[in-house]
């Protein structure tokens, strides 16, 4: 079991809808070996991104980006680009 930082946690406890627990073991099996507080830790700073960005764009002067022109860029990267044909090696003689 990996040593404790002391000073650095805070125990607390949560309720959540049992959809959004199993999401959330879910994503912290496949990210983090099961550490739920590692999943937790990894939602937070999301969260801190995101209010940065709102913060980044209320500075700038608001959004300029309209809802319609947002779903087009999702489509765009959405589309995967095909893979190019791979070059048959040759042996040398």
């Amino acid at each position: 079991m990996a040593p404790r930082r002391a000073g650095k946690t805070v125990k607390v406890s949560i309720s959540l809808e049992r959809a959004a627990l199993a999401a959330l073991k879910k994503y912290a099996r496949a990210a983090h070996a099961g550490n739920l507080s590692a999943a937790i830790a990894d939602a937070t700073r999301f969260l801190g991104q995101q209010a940065a960005r709102q913060r980044l764009i209320d500075m700038l002067g608001g959004p300029t980006l309209t809802p319609e022109a947002a779903r087009q860029i999702d489509l765009e990267q959405a589309v995967v680009a095909p893979r190019p044909p791979r070059r048959k090696r040759r042996r040398a003689a």
